[in-house]
């Protein structure tokens, strides 16, 4: 919303006296944000209004014309491209050194002495855009120049001064006043600002409207819940015509189009109290019996159309409010006008409307019609009844001072049922100090109420505190209201800041949630894991065909999703359809998951603290899996990857051969127990071939299942840190044939206790093959040698060497293999 300082000025005469920049920052610390002060005149510096006084062809160019224009002081020659310059017209001239920007577009580019097609020219005939008013003078034609022949200013006035653009021009955010109505106009916004700098405000007076006669004028209010106040009145003799130069600037610079007298009245009303106006053309109505005006406010027929002023067609519905004639609607109450009895250049007589309409009323009809309107925006947020009655004073009395000619013909309607919640509130000194923490001084809060419009008695230090009309409108309605009026208008930057005095208790350490993300942050940046998540429900389908038992799943009675209806025991029938989905586009696939399962045969926590009944308990488990195009060894890959992730843990993973398989879609020759300190926490796993092609996965999967309840009580509290050595590390391969039985655990610990120099051992490769002998397998190794106290020689590492290979070929009978 935009507010014009000239306009405040008319309320608070002192007003010259406080700066832009102070009004702008007081608004905005004490009752709403300004988003930008805008000087009307800053941009037509060196533009003056000028008359042409010869204007003909261009010797050398078709399209442009050579001008001899009078600017008051001197008469320059000026080469002018406009369709519409012509002999005796006022323009609006740019001297050298005005800054305009070429057709409107671009940056500003100052006039200097400028040859065009050999004549020299001295300055710029204007279009409106050119000069930033192409928004207030809308063009005909691309090459129309402004033409000001219209305006009385002699030639030589600025034409800042000539436009009346010498206003300042405040842009309200409209979102900080949402609960302030009484805010949407201009004198709202100047009761705020004298009060705020202690200025005094000129009351808001108006005459009482005459006594008319002459046409029969009846309003029948049908839906009073949704029409607090309808008042109106008629008024003949009115001269629809451009309105005055005063009132078409007023309106320009708050961002309203200038249209007609009639029209521009009910915009005028509506920016300076903000309360929304409109007015009908009599004529267009249908008559009475007694050849009169009826006016009825009713809900809308459902399926009715009405087409509104901007030519829109609009089907409404029976919560609507319409205002109607005896035949059809000719407003949406609140909202907008109909074109069925719009205001034209022959109306006559009209009647004018102003209203309470019910603001929640207003708004759904709004929304459900996609209209937004400058009167549906104020009538929103809930206007107060008797502004009605003032603004439809003060349109009646522009009216008779715009239209000589003009009387009132009928008797002022007043029909509703509504009343103002002026309280009083009974608010202490005691709870206003308590509440704002700082002890302000008892005139202070007396004086900043009684600027505020407030009516206050006090009485052994409580406050008796009667609401304006204006702040009754579901603004001010507890003390707590009074208290926030008080301290903004004091100032919140007078508050000492202060720490609040409270016992900072850190929460319970959750150790079992700082396990799962401790898990997935090393999975994800470490180990270059996707983390996925699944849905927690299962089809009987993929349970069936995975070889699960149902009567071993807990079965919704209600489901979310009526094919899924048994909650999840495992993660990695969820993973595995991610797998599917993911292969076909990725040839590595490695995915994880940290979620609840739900055992249905072992209880859980208590449904209530000290009673009996269990829920079905809920471990947290960890599912991975790892698939990658053409690597024929992934179970190996995963398991490296877990056995880093524990390290990381600070525990140590082993494997071992399990008679039983926890699941029935495991790999028969590779499939293992996963052990940390002798408790076995999952088991990790190959998919089986026949699964495999069941769920469309062309290459190998590895997967596994840990549980992290168990892991949590195996993990160490506190992570041991060594120094890492300040000598370089060894690295050798080796190659070793063995039983296809050997275990990689059981090799890997034998190999690291040969020598304290071996720092790592890490396996690499294992292959099977008719090269390496039936019922053999071939593992490769990386083995890692450093010592913390010197550099080591090739011969020391070598020494070690040959232990470590002799230890294997005496132990597990190995052959080296070359």
């Amino acid at each position: 919303m935009y507010i014009s300082k000239q306009w405040l000025k008319q309320f608070i005469p002192e007003l010259e006296t406080i700066t832009d920049e102070d009004i702008a920052r007081s608004l905005t610390m004490k009752t709403v944000e300004v988003e930008g002060v805008e000087k009307q005149g800053e941009f037509l510096h060196n533009v003056v209004v000028g008359q042409v006084l010869s204007c003909e062809k261009h010797p050398d160019a078709d399209k442009l014309k050579l001008c001899r224009v009078d600017i008051g002081t001197e008469t320059v020659q000026i080469v002018c491209g406009g369709s519409n310059v012509r002999e005796g017209m006022k323009v609006a001239l740019g001297k050298i050194g005005a800054k305009v920007r070429w057709h409107g577009e671009g940056e500003l580019v100052e006039l200097v002495k400028a040859k065009i097609r050999g004549v020299e020219s001295y300055g710029m005939i204007c279009a409106a855009d050119e000069i930033g008013l192409g928004d207030i003078f809308l063009k005909q034609d691309e090459a129309e120049i402004l033409d000001l022949s219209y305006i009385e200013a002699p030639v030589g006035t600025p034409l800042a001064d000539a436009l009346g653009q010498n206003d300042v021009i405040f842009d309200i955010d409209n979102k900080s006043l949402s609960n302030r109505p009484d805010l949407f106009g201009q004198y709202g916004i100047a009761r705020e600002v004298a009060a705020i700098h202690k200025l005094d405000l000129k009351p808001y007076e108006v005459p009482t409207i005459p006594k008319g006669k002459g046409l029969d004028l009846s309003v029948s209010l049908e839906a009073p819940e949704a029409c607090l106040r309808y008042m109106a009145v008629a008024i003949d003799g009115v001269e629809v015509k451009d309105s005055p130069v005063w009132m078409q600037e007023r309106l320009r610079a708050v961002g309203i189009r200038p249209i007609n007298t009639i029209v521009d009245i009910t915009n005028y009303v509506m920016m300076e109290l903000g309360q929304p106006m409109h007015a009908f053309d009599v004529a267009q109505l249908a008559r009475n019996k007694k050849q009169g005006a009826s006016v009825l406010v009713r809900r809308a027929v459902e399926g009715e159309t009405f087409v509104t002023l901007d030519e829109k067609e609009h089907v409404l519905s029976s919560e609507m409010l319409v205002i109607a004639d005896q035949e059809k609607p000719i407003a949406i109450a609140g909202v907008m006008g109909g074109k069925n009895s719009e205001i034209s250049d022959t109306t006559k007589t009209i009647i004018f409307e102003s209203a309470t309409f019910d603001a929640k009323s207003i708004r759904q009809t709004s929304t459900a019609l996609g209209i937004r309107t400058d009167s549906s925006t104020r009538f929103e947020k809930s206007q107060d009844p008797i502004k009605a009655e003032v603004g439809l004073k003060r349109a009646v009395e522009l009216t008779l001072e715009l239209c000589p000619n003009a009387t009132v013909v009928s008797s002022v309607f007043d029909e509703g049922v509504w009343q103002v919640a002026h309280g009083p509130l009974q608010v202490s000194l005691k709870f206003i100090q308590e509440k704002i923490g700082v002890e302000i001084p008892r005139a202070e809060i007396l004086d900043i109420l009684t600027r505020l419009g407030f009516d206050v008695k006090e009485k052994q230090d409580v406050f008796t505190i009667t609401i304006p009309s204006w702040r009754a409108t579901k603004d001010i309605s507890i003390p707590e209201d009074v208290v926030e009026e008080i301290i903004r208008m004091y100032g919140y930057e007078q508050v000492p800041s202060t720490m609040p005095v409270a016992s900072l208790t850190p929460p319970p350490k959750n150790a079992l949630r700082a396990l799962e993300h401790r898990v997935r942050e090393l999975l994800a940046y470490e180990g270059s894991f996707t983390e996925v998540y699944s849905y927690s429900f299962n089809a009987p389908e993929l349970l069936n065909g995975v070889g699960e038992n149902l009567d071993d799943y807990l079965e919704l009675e209600n489901p979310i999703a009526k094919d899924r209806p048994f909650i999840r025991r495992r993660l990695v029938y969820g993973l595995l359809e991610h797998v599917e989905k993911n292969v076909h586009r990725f040839d590595t696939v490695k995915m994880f998951e940290v979620g609840k399962v739900f055992s249905k045969h072992e209880p859980g926590d208590a449904v209530i603290n000290g009673e009996p009944e269990r829920l079905p308990k809920q471990d947290t488990l960890l599912g991975a899996v790892y698939a990658k195009k053409g690597d024929d060894l992934p179970f190996a890959e995963l398991l490296s990857v877990f056995e880093q992730l524990c390290e990381r843990l600070g525990v140590s993973a082993q494997t071992q051969k399990s008679p039983v398989f926890e699941i029935a879609i495991a790999h028969p020759g590779r499939y293992a127990d996963i052990v940390v300190s002798g408790t076995v926490v999952g088991y990790i796993t190959e998919l089986h071939p026949a699964q495999q092609e069941r769920f469309g996965i062309p290459y190998r999967v590895a997967l596994l299942e840990i549980n992290l309840n168990d892991l949590l009580s195996l993990v160490q509290e506190k992570e041991q840190y060594e120094p890492l050595s300040l000598y370089p590390a060894v690295e050798r391969d080796i190659a070793i044939v063995v039983e296809r039985s050997t275990e990689h655990a059981t090799l890997q610990q034998a190999i690291q206790e040969v020598n304290p120099l071996i720092v790592a051992v890490e396996l690499f490769d294992v292959y099977q093959g008719d090269t390496v002998g039936e019922g053999k397998k071939s593992m490769a190794y990386h083995v890692v040698y450093q010592s913390k106290e010197k550099t080591l020689e090739a011969g020391e590492v070598e020494k070690v060497h040959r232990e470590v290979i002799s230890m294997l070929e005496k132990k597990f009978g190995a052959e080296m293999r070359k």
